[in-house]
């Protein structure tokens, strides 16, 4: 339960160290790093992989139409958001991270203070958001890659004015949230 708040809590003051910065009109591609570990990736035999989580790494963006996938972990920009990243009109969340060597828990996170400035939500395996505050479920378990659009051409008339941030946070499979890599990503609907 601890290690959950304090995901929680680390999440919520990088979404609004993001939002403040696209409100002041700066941007991120610069990442935060925490813990201990290397920001690449490792050669093996069978190729170049992701490094497993020694720690809690934070690494923010800015808003990219289709995510920008390695195995560097310091380089990648694993969360796409679609045409709303350059102004237009539909949203499209497209998350694609490279190969990791071990299985990771991939959490889709959402802070919406337009919608609920009090809650961050994270995205089942249903495709459905749920507050943090009742219970974190993993979207995809035990997986090596993601690539997956589990939002498809969202009008951004569906959606009130404001900043809106999204997050992909891969984390050891089995529960284990004490070490983790959270990227995230804004886009604005005006």
């Amino acid at each position: 339960m601890k290690r959950t708040i304090l995901v929680l809590m680390l999440t919520c003051l990088l979404a609004f160290t993001v939002n403040a910065q696209a409100m002041m009109g700066t941007g991120g591609s610069a990442g935060t790093t925490g813990g201990t570990g290397t920001a690449s990736g490792s050669t093996g035999m069978m190729g170049t992989y992701m490094q497993m989580p020694t720690g809690q790494q934070m690494f923010e963006y800015g808003p990219t139409t289709a995510p920008v996938v390695g195995t560097d972990i310091s380089t990648a920009m694993p969360i796409g958001v679609g045409s709303v990243a350059m102004g237009g009109n539909m949203i499209t969340v497209h998350a694609a991270i490279g190969q990791f060597s071990n299985p990771m828990d991939m959490y889709i996170t959402a802070y919406a203070p337009a919608i609920d400035p009090f809650n961050i939500f994270v995205m089942r395996q249903d495709g459905t958001f749920w507050p943090v505050s009742m219970g974190l479920e993993p979207w995809m378990t035990g997986v090596t890659s993601v690539d997956q659009t589990p939002i498809t051409n969202m009008p951004t008339s569906e959606l009130p004015k404001g900043t809106y941030t999204v997050g992909l946070m891969a984390t050891p499979s089995g529960g284990n949230m004490s070490t983790y890599y959270l990227w995230t990503t804004h886009f604005v609907v005006q």
